[in-house]
């Protein structure tokens, strides 16, 4: 979907598309919305059913935010008190059959201050407990102050497959309703210009009307490597 649209879209409702703006590790809807304009009707009253569902009040929403942002903040700062470190490797073997390459660890990755302070103060036996602040603490330094509190409801990836919606968050049972319906509309609705499509039976599987499949067809053959002029000899 366009970017004009998808802003719309974030703007209007900003705990739901929270994580618009994480990164790739955290979460698939950094991508956005992985589909065509046609769509972004059924996703805007889907989202709208979703937001009365979860009646968040404007304090409500306005303090999953805040949270959403100083913790972003402070996990960023956390991070650069204590990067993540890797084990020191060195590629060894000559590649043949008989002594194949592999990779042996010549060091491992010590953790930050913090963990090796900690690991002089306790000793072995009183951090076994995975839970407990003295194991963390051994074992991840500073990364133990790293927190990820709940934040509302986020939705986590919108795309397109097999020519129709997909729509991943959690959830109540009524939430999960709606995205089903919204999924069965995408399966009647043009992907590209929202009117009442078909999904065709073969190659790649798209729900488009018959005026954005012709485009489509011979936009493909505009651009193939066939229909290109060949280039003159020199």
């Amino acid at each position: 979907m366009n970017q004009e649209l998808t802003l719309r879209l974030v703007k209007r409702f900003p705990v739901l598309y929270q994580d618009y703006r994480s990164p790739m590790t955290q979460t698939a809807m950094c991508w956005g919305f992985d589909h065509g304009d046609g769509w972004f009707e059924i996703i805007w009253q889907l989202s709208l059913a979703i937001e009365e569902e979860l009646a968040y009040s404007w304090t409500k929403k306005r303090w999953l935010l805040f949270k959403k942002s100083f913790f972003h903040s402070w996990n960023a700062f956390v991070y650069k008190l204590s990067p993540v470190r890797h084990d020191k490797q060195i590629r060894e073997g000559s590649g043949t059959h008989e002594d194949p390459y592999r990779w042996t660890i010549i060091e491992k990755a010590k953790g930050d201050g913090l963990a090796r302070i900690a690991s002089k103060i306790f000793a072995e036996g009183e951090s076994l407990n995975r839970r407990t602040w003295p194991y963390r603490l051994r074992t991840l330094g500073f990364k133990a102050f790293i927190h990820w509190p709940n934040t509302g409801l986020a939705v986590q990836q919108v795309k397109e497959k097999f020519g129709t919606l997909r729509y991943y968050c959690g959830g109540s049972e009524t939430i999960f309703k709606f995205i089903s319906l919204a999924e069965r509309l995408s399966a009647v609705t043009c992907e590209d210009c929202g009117k009442r499509g078909t999904a065709n039976n073969s190659r790649w599987i798209t729900t488009l009307c018959e005026e954005c499949r012709g485009e489509r067809k011979q936009s493909s053959v505009r651009f193939s490597p066939s229909s290109a002029s060949p280039r003159p000899d020199h």
